[in-house]
């Protein structure tokens, strides 16, 4: 008999034995696919999230090119959708504790796009942090059935990455709503900036160290390089790029470190 998964923080995200949630985690990732797609081909508003984006600069706005991993990860939750429903994983436990926060997390994912499309900052905020929370519940649960062997270690894959991604955004988003509310000099800014990419280094390289697993720290460490890569060109944020690439940096090799101590761990507690 598996032991019982950890409880929700709530009803909402519960996990259920009703393959109608499947289907709808399923409808959700398609939905947020195509949402995102439509977003950049007939922009809510009249404008991209880029050019938003580029209207509230913040310093820790990543480099362009990073948000490129938006691509890796629709494919991944693209590939865990049809995985999920095939009739070999009908018995999975994996599937079914995840689907509603899944679902949450797509739902929110697509609201977030139209709300930061019209510029509303502090709501787009706490639709991030929504996601964020969302999110954390799939990840944790994921990563709990898979270091028991009750799901194959590549399901968590797509929700690391996720989570990962996610992690980095929400700190950018928080930087962006309040900064435009409280608007703090340069100097405090650049300083408030600096300590956020430690706090994000400390807090990825928590969340490795507890479920040992790759994709959720790579993530992570790409947003930072993100960081590093659009504070470079500029002297005046020199340190804060350096700070981002030496977070970076120990993100990617600690959590690789970290990855494959916590998977002999869980190897050594199984014999």
């Amino acid at each position: 008999m598996p032991a019982p998964l950890e409880p929700a923080f709530d009803a909402l995200t519960a996990p259920t034995t009703s393959r109608a949630w499947r289907w709808a985690a399923t409808a959700a990732i398609i939905g947020n696919i195509a949402l995102n797609y439509v977003s950049q081909r007939f922009p809510f508003n009249g404008q991209t999230n880029a050019q938003v984006s580029y209207k509230y600069p913040t310093p820790l706005t990543p480099a362009g090119y990073a948000f490129s991993i938006w691509g890796l990860i629709f494919l991944s939750l693209l590939a865990y959708a049809i995985w999920q429903l095939r009739p070999a994983q009908r018995r999975n436990l994996l599937p079914d504790a995840v689907a509603r926060p899944l679902v949450w997390a797509n739902l929110l994912t697509g609201l977030w796009l139209v709300v930061f499309a019209y510029e509303l900052l502090v709501p787009s905020m706490l639709v991030m942090l929504g996601i964020l929370a969302s999110l954390a519940v799939v990840y944790g649960r994921a990563r709990q059935l898979v270091r028991r062997a009750d799901a194959p270690w590549y399901s968590s894959i797509p929700f690391g990455l996720y989570l990962g991604w996610i992690s980095v955004a929400t700190v950018v988003n928080v930087t962006l709503a309040l900064g435009t509310k409280w608007q703090p000099d340069a100097e405090l800014s650049l300083q408030l900036a600096i300590v956020l990419v430690g706090i994000t280094a400390g807090l990825a390289l928590s969340v490795t160290w507890r479920f040992a697993e790759l994709a959720y720290p790579a993530a992570v460490a790409w947003g930072l390089l993100g960081i590093y890569v659009a504070r470079r060109p500029s002297p005046d944020t020199e340190v804060l790029a350096i700070m981002a690439l030496a977070a970076a940096v120990l993100v990617a090799v600690l959590g690789l470190g970290l990855t494959w101590w916590g998977s002999r761990r869980t190897s050594n507690a199984g014999h």
